[in-house]
């Protein structure tokens, strides 16, 4: 974990001091997360992950963007880097459009960086729902629903549904800001049964935005 904090502190202060010139397209974001699940199966031997971004979008709907958190596989610990990019609009009847690519990087331990894949990402919003279909170099294709909705009492809920060749997973959570600071308790489950990492979890992250 420690070597993940050291390239977050750069991170955040690299965004603060953008900030003081395009404001309104420079944003950053910290996480702590009760475990990191990532498409339903733990990347962090079900232990807490420090997380941390960078994005920067520019008018014309293009964007760029860096994320990174600690991971452990099975007793190697590491850093995930993923830096993404990719263009996003929502046209006149509120359908939006979102196109990228996203590369998973690893560091930290010898052979770490055998990991890294890459993903060519589709997506279309509407009214609270979304597709997405991602095509990966190392993963089966992934299709991924889901639909979310606010409510006037300030919480928002959640649920998603993804679907690979080898195996399919959901979630269902429910998030809400308090003082600026988000709040989010999240179940997630998967259909493989021989994978503890896999199993059915229920994941709290807090996270603040600047």
């Amino acid at each position: 974990m420690k070597r993940f904090i050291k390239p977050l502190l750069l991170c955040l202060a690299f965004s603060t001091s953008l900030n003081t010139t395009a404001q309104a397209d420079v944003t950053a974001n910290f996480a702590i997360q009760s475990d990191y699940v990532w498409r339903g199966i733990s990347q962090n031997a079900e232990d807490p992950a420090i997380q941390g971004g960078l994005d920067y979008t520019h008018k014309s709907g293009v964007y760029v963007g860096i994320w990174g958190s600690n991971v452990d596989f099975g007793g190697s610990e590491s850093t995930e880097f993923d830096i993404y990019a990719g263009w996003s609009t929502e046209l006149e009847n509120g359908v939006g459009i979102n196109l990228g690519i996203l590369e998973y990087t690893y560091h930290g331990q010898d052979g770490a960086s055998d990991s890294n894949f890459t993903e060519y990402y589709s997506g279309v919003t509407y009214k609270g729902l979304s597709a997405t279909y991602s095509i990966g170099d190392e993963f089966d294709d992934l299709i991924e629903l889901s639909y979310s909705r606010d409510f006037k009492s300030g919480f928002s809920a959640k649920a998603t549904y993804g679907d690979y060749d080898a195996y399919s997973y959901y979630s269902l959570g429910i998030s809400a800001e308090f003082q600026e600071i988000g709040f989010d308790v999240s179940y997630w489950n998967t259909d493989i049964n021989s994978d503890n990492l896999a199993e059915a979890r229920v994941v709290l992250t807090v996270s603040k935005s600047f």
